[in-house]
């Protein structure tokens, strides 16, 4: 299974459809998107967001960010979460958007991969016995001007890209 992760949109339709772009390009089976999808402001494209995901509702799901409105929510034809436990590939994985735990304050059940948005700093590393990921902002990069997602496959992390150019990448084995 391929699992592309993806942060901090913040409401733009345009990062959403290259994410998608990217999602359909790596031939993953699901697109895990890490909070602040949706924009604050009310004038915003958050209803052609919420259109282009719900076309693929059963491949997606979205973690809560700090920014992201109730009223986005409603537009969703399926639930998000403030924090998830996946089982990808053999691996323990722990997703949320980085607001209530983050890289510096683990959950005390967290997996052997743990992947947080909130930064827009992409980050991909070995931790003693943990992989710490953070695929930054799709809209809104700090620290370095790229555009990242995080993929999972069967044997690797890697950091790439929006156009899909390898940055890092750590063997899962």
């Amino acid at each position: 299974m391929k699992y592309l992760f993806a942060s901090d949109i913040h409401g733009s339709i345009d990062k959403i459809e290259k994410v998608i772009e990217a999602f359909k390009r790596e031939e993953a089976d699901k697109l895990v998107l890490l909070g602040d999808t949706s924009s604050s402001d009310s004038n915003s494209d958050n209803w052609l967001i919420a259109e282009a995901l719900n076309k693929i509702k059963n491949k997606v799901e979205i973690i809560r960010g700090n920014c992201d409105r109730y009223e986005f929510e409603e537009l969703l034809e399926f639930e998000i979460y403030d924090i998830d436990n996946l089982y990808i590939n053999g691996k323990f994985v722990t997703i949320t958007h980085g607001h209530y735990y983050n890289m510096n304050e683990l959950p005390s059940n967290c997996g052997d991969i743990f992947i947080q948005g909130h930064t827009h700093v992409p980050l991909l590393e070995q931790r003693g016995e943990k992989i710490i990921a953070n695929p930054g902002s799709v809209s809104r990069p700090r620290g370095v001007d790229l555009r990242c997602y995080i993929l999972i496959d069967e044997e690797n992390i890697s950091l790439k890209t929006l156009e899909g150019k390898l940055v890092k990448t750590l063997a899962l084995s």
